[in-house]
């Protein structure tokens, strides 16, 4: 048993002397005033404030200037919805063109998405491109061979809120791992000495 007990206390020293220089933020937007203009009528009509709309993703950076801040070039992961704006392919094209982030104060990010399908002037041809900033607004922009381009925008306002939490990261799991094996240890043996 005391056996059990050395291997669980260094696993979870292990654990805690692991520190991962990359780390990982889960963030979102709430709140947005919608809008939607076409070439046909450019001037945008707004809807009512939508309380409820939400803009989330997630990113994996590293600061390796220790000076707190996360930085576009200290960004190793970009996702918005769940899809990457620093690796695209095939139609798909993409980019991640401005990020900063210091704890405690808003994320700030520049993001863009084109995809194309078809081939332009062979009777079928489509694109939908996205473009998000950070404090200003997001849209779409659909286009196709046969109808005019039309644009879905959703404006940051004063109301517009904002919060952030860090991924857990593997060490995290691996302690509460090695304190339930501890507790479960310690409980088995107050078991058996009853």
């Amino acid at each position: 048993m005391l056996k059990k007990m050395i291997c669980a206390m260094a696993l979870m020293g292990s654990a805690l002397s692991s520190q991962a220089a990359v780390q990982g933020f889960d963030w979102t937007y709430t709140g947005f005033l919608p809008s939607y203009a076409s070439e046909s009528s450019p001037a945008p009509q707004y809807g009512p404030f939508n309380p409820n709309h939400v803009l989330q993703g997630r990113f994996y950076a590293e600061d390796l200037d220790n000076n707190g801040t996360f930085s576009t070039a200290e960004v190793t992961s970009f996702t918005i919805y769940g899809k990457s704006y620093m690796d695209c392919t095939g139609a798909r094209r993409c980019d991640l063109f401005n990020l900063s982030y210091t704890p405690g104060s808003l994320l700030q990010f520049d993001a863009y998405d084109s995809t194309v399908s078809g081939t332009w002037g062979s009777g079928w041809w489509e694109t939908t491109t996205r473009s998000y900033l950070a404090g200003a607004s997001f849209y779409t922009v659909y286009e196709n061979e046969w109808s005019l381009a039309s644009t879905y925008r959703y404006t940051f306002t004063p109301e517009t809120k904002f919060a952030i939490s860090p991924v857990p990261e593997p060490q995290t799991w691996l302690m509460l791992g090695a304190g339930m094996a501890l507790l479960g240890a310690v409980k088995r043996r107050r078991s058996r000495n009853a």
